[in-house]
């Protein structure tokens, strides 16, 4: 749940400020053209970082795990906003920022689970909340006006139907998140403990299932504005709703026998 949250601000941000990359705002910046290909759309804030941050701070936050484990999610974290800066494709400002929002997002998100103890059927409110956000911040993109500047050779240096597409996939994510979750929480139950045998089993089965449906549905679905909604919901309705099902149909009907 963070992680939508956390995608959708990212996502709102970076329509919103339409801050260019560092070699593009400074030419003294050379960046690793390995990182380019992945360096689409506008720099601030980071989003790898906002990754980063929700899974290891969020795991820090929540997990309660050792201090020891706790600092090396830390360090990771650091590792991977320091990686962006070498890499050349954000500024510092981007990293620190990306953090910093992305903290703000999980103390929201705890708040709000710490009262789900008490209150269950705040999840529904907090998934119609989540996804009406998606919706305003896909009109917003949609309406709003993008600096039209082109490079040397005449293109485009942000184009704003691929960053449309971007804002899409993060809408999807974020609703096929906000979406599943209260249907998981109420109906299915999905625990994840088990045997070893059992989790591994379970990896293998999702991750062949997940990569049958990256490579092989999604492209069926295309890459446009709508296509780029429906991939990103699509896995997110089949991790969080429809693999669970599954495997706990057939982990029940094992158990019978």
């Amino acid at each position: 749940m963070s992680q939508a949250g956390a995608y959708l601000v990212n996502g709102f941000l970076k329509v919103f400020a339409c801050v260019y990359r560092p070699w593009i705002l400074d030419s003294r910046v050379h960046p690793v053209k390995e990182a380019i290909t992945t360096a689409t759309g506008y720099s601030f804030p980071s989003g790898h970082t906002t990754s980063a941050t929700t899974f290891f701070a969020g795991t820090v936050l929540r997990g309660r795990l050792s201090k020891g484990l706790n600092i090396v999610l830390i360090i990771c974290l650091l590792l991977v906003g320091f990686s962006r800066n070498y890499l050349g494709v954000h500024s510092i400002l981007d990293v620190i920022f990306a953090i910093i929002f992305t903290l703000m997002v999980l103390f929201v998100f705890s708040k709000l689970f710490d009262k789900l103890e008490t209150n269950p059927n705040l999840d529904i409110i907090i998934s119609v909340v989540g996804i009406i956000i998606s919706i305003l911040v896909v009109i917003y993109s949609l309406t709003k006006s993008y600096p039209l500047d082109y490079d040397a050779a005449g293109k485009l240096i942000v184009d704003p139907a691929i960053l449309t597409i971007d804002t899409f996939k993060s809408a999807g994510f974020a609703v096929g998140i906000f979406f599943s979750w209260p249907i998981e929480r109420r109906f299915i139950k999905f625990l994840t403990d088990g045997t070893v045998e059992t989790k591994v089993l379970r990896f293998i089965c999702g991750f062949i299932a997940l990569e049958f449906i990256i490579n092989v549905i999604l492209p069926i679905i295309g890459e446009t504005p709508i296509g780029g909604f429906l991939q990103y919901f699509l896995i997110m309705v089949f991790v969080m709703l429809i693999y669970p099902i599954i495997f706990k149909f057939f982990e029940n009907r094992a158990n019978k026998v």
